[in-house]
């Protein structure tokens, strides 16, 4: 008994996580990426696309060092910031439903809406929308996003037709691509006007490019008279 409480005594200390399933360093890690994400932000923002990992290991009080630990570049930097606004963006305007309750149409306007006032109230959108978009990683970046977004709109377009409001005969990848085509242009240039035009008139433009491209009637019940006559050969 005695050996074996000497066992136990003896016993080393367990490695890995701690009780929980949290690892104190993780979180630790996990603060200091945050940090620098918030750096590299404010830095973009106030510098109009520019970044420097200098300044931005001095605003988040951390080594340079640090940065290519986290990030690799400082390209790596810059695109995970792009990706988190992306992701803001998926997550708030794309999967999220605006008008829980709502006819599908409703729905598809609230959502036009949402996505011209997230543009409006982030500053770093005009950054990335306009100065960016031509590094190489923001690129990639942005192309993999719109892809996966183009999809997720082509479903919620066929979602639409089988809920009796879009034509059956629009291809819903195709109007997704050109809704999402559209909605980035029309932003970018918004955004890019001294003064900005407002936000209400930008979204209710958006939306009539919106039913337009999707073959929606005026009062947005069902497919365009034009559409149904289409459908009908007349």
């Amino acid at each position: 008994m005695a050996k074996a409480a000497t066992s136990r005594r003896s016993a080393p200390p367990p490695r890995g996580p701690i009780a929980g399933g949290r690892d104190p360093r993780t979180r630790r890690g996990a603060a200091t990426r945050g940090r620098l994400l918030q750096a590299a932000r404010s830095e973009l923002i106030e510098r109009s696309g520019v970044l420097e990992v200098e300044s931005v290991a001095r605003r988040a009080g951390v080594s340079v060092g640090l940065i290519y630990r986290h990030f690799g570049s400082k390209a790596g930097l810059v695109g995970a910031v792009v990706e988190e606004f992306y992701k803001r963006f998926e997550d708030e305007i794309v999967t999220s439903n605006p008008a829980p309750g709502a006819a599908w149409t409703e729905r598809e306007k609230v959502r036009t809406v949402r996505a011209v006032d997230f543009h409006y109230e982030d500053p770093l959108a005009p950054v990335v929308l306009s100065r960016l978009h031509l590094e190489p990683a923001v690129a990639v970046l942005e192309a993999s996003r719109l892809d996966a977004a183009i999809e997720m709109s082509g479903v919620n377009v066929a979602y639409g037709q089988r809920a009796g409001r879009v034509p059956e005969e629009i291809d819903p990848r195709f109007a997704g691509a050109m809704l999402l085509g559209g909605l980035r242009r029309v932003l970018v240039d918004a955004l890019r006007r001294e003064p900005r035009p407002p936000r209400e008139e930008v979204a209710s433009q958006l939306w009539r490019f919106v039913a337009a491209i999707l073959g929606l009637s005026e009062g947005g019940a069902g497919p365009s008279r034009s559409s149904r006559r289409k459908r009908g050969g007349s």
